[in-house]
């Protein structure tokens, strides 16, 4: 009997150890699952996160991408403007330099009626041009500019293919054409830059 009161304690116990180990094993499955749903929706949360940040860092590589492509596009055009401006600049000059004769003699007593201050100047011409300039352009100068006791042509040439320059004492007026067509520009970019170069 006493046989059989052990094993009654011993089943007694093992179903206890049983129900007890079943209830613990229940509570760790409701756990895992528990933890397993987090972990799912914590990892779909995570997914959804990097998506969102991978399609950002995209949209901005390729905003910055447009932006660096828009700048450079801006740049070569600057670069043609500028181009154009100074094809034109070389155009006119050419066009100027095709004056002889009489038109050129004009032009150049013109600059020099406008420049001269006191009428006793000395004209340094350029040495290929030096044979267009004779006593008649000298009076109809002194004639046209009324002070001073006359031009007069200076004994050197000037080094210069276009133009004159007049000289008195430590006075200078560059009317070259390279010294014009450096006032032209400074004249008349201000006025033609905003123009050509208009959001750039």
């Amino acid at each position: 009997m006493v046989d059989m009161a052990i094993e009654n304690i011993l089943a007694r116990i093992m179903e206890e150890a049983d129900s007890a180990a079943g209830e613990l094993v229940g509570r760790a499955e409701k756990e895992a699952e528990r933890i397993r749903s987090a972990s799912e929706a914590e990892g779909a949360e995570l997914g959804r996160e990097l998506e969102r940040l991978a399609r950002k860092k995209a949209e901005q590589e390729q905003r910055r991408l447009i932006v660096n492509e828009q700048l450079e596009l801006g740049k070569q055009l600057l670069v043609k403007k500028r181009e154009l401006l100074e094809e034109l600049y070389e155009r006119a000059k050419s066009e100027i330099e095709k004056l002889d004769g009489e038109e050129y003699l004009d032009l150049v007593k013109r600059m020099i009626l406008r420049s001269a201050v006191s009428g006793n100047e000395e004209i340094v011409v350029a040495k290929r041009q030096a044979k267009l300039f004779d006593g008649r352009f000298l009076e109809a100068l002194d004639r046209e500019h009324e002070k001073g006791n006359g031009f007069k042509l200076a004994q050197d040439q000037g080094d210069f293919s276009w133009g004159v320059v007049l000289r008195e004492g430590r006075r200078t007026v560059d009317l070259t054409l390279d010294a014009l067509m450096e006032q032209l520009r400074e004249r008349i970019e201000p006025e033609i830059a905003p123009m050509l170069f208009l959001g750039f």
